[in-house]
């Protein structure tokens, strides 16, 4: 699911669970792990972007390693 609406998003999301936001830039995408509860984030790491599906595929071991619920974008 794909929305800029922060009331859909949580309601879509499973109780509790952790999130990820993303900062994407041209080189580099930083992530940040909240924690289960929802109540604080905390900087993980820097992935070094190279092609979309190297990066596509460094999401989704960062998604099934971490146990993320939903990702944030900004």
């Amino acid at each position: 699911m794909i929305t800029t609406a922060p009331a859909d998003f949580a309601a879509a999301l499973p109780d509790g669970g952790r999130l990820a936001g993303l900062d994407v830039g041209t080189r580099t995408i930083g992530v940040a792990l909240c924690d289960a509860g929802w109540s604080f984030a905390s900087p993980d790491k820097t992935i070094i972007r190279k092609k979309f599906a190297a990066d596509l595929e460094a999401l989704k071991v960062l998604v099934a390693a971490q146990s993320i619920v939903g990702l944030i974008l900004g």
